[in-house]
């Protein structure tokens, strides 16, 4: 057995619910190349270590897993950042969190496939179905949208988690020339945004993989305030990176379209109490504000 081309990491915590199909679909995966999954408990408390002990046990060349005994999330370490440099040495890698999972058995094998024979490409992904959980029904629409470059991804964001596969060495690059914020909540963003400015990205049109749209997540709430201190924290990594490699006109053009979009997301959830935060948020950045916006951002501040 030679040393795995791939490596899927899986990170989980009390996921007793859904990690059996998760795990199942990386034993689907078929390939011609050798593949690890890591799977990082982070100190469940529920079964969820126990069923993936049940896969180590029964799969032992594809399985290596790491059990915490104390929970790292809450002491603010970065699961990812230690993964990615410490564990993961293979050439590739692909993601997928504890409570989604792929159909594709050949998901893995189509991306290698393509990143191996176009080698100015650091990434591709896919579209994914979106599995309502709370009313246990599939949704029309599908995850995964066209925004390949730079520009496009710091307008949205179309690039599904659960879906991807990257050369690790850029991943290695990103922690070692980006300083995180801690008021980046998202961990994914980032390394999406440095690697399309240092390789081309490729939209995969194909469904691999299921996203399960669960009523409480990081990027989701029932509480609307969180869902809009979600899209701050979007907004925040999307101005380091702009600032830092966007040209100023194509920077005002984005930064209008993100403030009043925060100001519509607070309008829509209610979330009036963080229109504070709108004001504090784009105080450095109100030079850069199109005539129209200023008159809201001065009319705001003044209620404030």
């Amino acid at each position: 057995m030679g040393e795995p081309i791939l490596s899927v990491v899986c990170t989980t915590y009390n996921q007793e619910r859904y990690i059996k199909r998760v795990l199942d679909g990386f034993v689907i995966q078929k390939t011609t190349f050798e593949i690890e999954v890591i799977v990082h408990d982070d100190a469940s408390t529920d079964s969820t270590p126990l069923i993936i002990k049940e896969y180590e046990e029964k799969y032992p060349k594809l399985f290596r897993c790491i059990y915490r005994e104390d929970n790292w999330y809450s002491q603010g370490i970065s699961i990812w950042k230690y993964l990615f440099l410490n564990v993961v040495k293979s050439k590739y890698i692909s993601i997928c969190e504890g409570d989604d999972y792929w159909i594709d058995p050949l998901k893995l094998q189509k991306q290698v496939d393509f990143l191996e024979k176009n080698e100015e490409y650091g990434l591709i992904y896919t579209r994914a179905l979106i599995y309502d959980y709370g009313n246990k029904k599939f949704l029309r629409k599908k995850l995964g949208e066209n925004t390949t470059t730079f520009k496009h991804l710091l307008q949205k964001c179309g690039i599904p988690t659960l879906t991807v596969c990257f050369r690790r060495e850029l991943v290695t690059s990103f922690y070692e020339n980006i300083e995180i914020n801690p008021k980046w909540y998202m961990g994914d963003y980032p390394i999406w945004l440095w690697i399309s400015l240092n390789m081309r990205i490729y939209f995969l049109d194909e469904v691999t993989a299921v996203y399960n749209y669960l009523p409480e997540s990081a990027s989701h709430s029932k509480d609307g305030s969180k869902r809009v201190l979600f899209n701050f924290s979007s907004y925040n990594v999307f101005y380091f990176f702009a600032i830092k490699y966007l040209a100023k006109d194509d920077i005002k053009t984005l930064v209008n379209e993100r403030f009043l979009f925060l100001f519509l997301s607070i309008m829509k959830h209610r979330s009036f109490s963080l229109i504070g935060m709108l004001i504090k948020t784009f105080n450095e950045s109100y030079s850069l504000l199109n005539f129209k916006n200023k008159f809201l951002y001065n009319l705001l501040h003044k209620l404030c």
